[in-house]
């Protein structure tokens, strides 16, 4: 009886160790943008209060803008899509929350978004489909081990995509 209760606390203590030891795994941040500060070619940059930034991939006019933020999230207007950059870190994407209209279809449709991901030191990106129901509010929980240990991921959209709010974009720095 003795031995078993000095075997139980060796194995406790031995779980204590282990766990005060082992590396901690960092919390995923959630980006909203809903507070985020707008700039560039018109408006082509925001920023996070969580440090992520995105950038739009070419412009929709002239004069226009191409990255507007609000209550409802990070609104690209160019129709291409847009670079999302965790300056100085490299990042998981976790996950998005996205709505969309279709420009085909006034109704509930399908939209393809293709994420490039980009991983330090190669230039050349993996490529992951992401597939909605437009005029939905959708939460994607992205699990594809090609958008770990990112350099920076581009957004684009598919031609059917009117436009698009990233309501969070969901992310593990490291």
């Amino acid at each position: 009886m003795k031995t078993n209760i000095h075997a139980r606390k060796l194995i406790a203590y031995a779980c204590l160790a282990v766990l005060a030891v082992a590396p901690a795994r960092a919390l995923a941040d959630t980006a909203t943008f809903t507070a985020a500060p707008v700039s560039g070619c018109p408006d082509c940059t925001a920023k996070d209060t969580t440090g992520l930034v995105v950038y739009a991939d070419g412009t929709l006019l002239p004069n226009g803008w191409d990255v507007k933020t609000s209550s409802s999230g990070l609104y690209i207007a160019n129709r291409i899509g847009g670079y999302f950059k965790l300056p100085g870190k490299t990042f998981d994407l976790t996950g998005l929350k996205l709505f969309a209209t279709n420009v085909f279809s006034s109704t509930t449709a399908p939209v393809t978004y293709t994420l490039y991901a980009f991983h330090p030191g190669n230039p050349i990106a993996d490529q992951v489909q992401v597939t909605i129901n437009s005029r939905v509010v959708k939460d994607v929980p992205l699990t594809d081990t090609r958008l770990l240990n990112l350099d920076s991921v581009f957004v684009r959209f598919g031609s059917e995509i009117g436009y698009s709010y990233f309501i969070e974009t969901r992310f593990t720095p490291h």
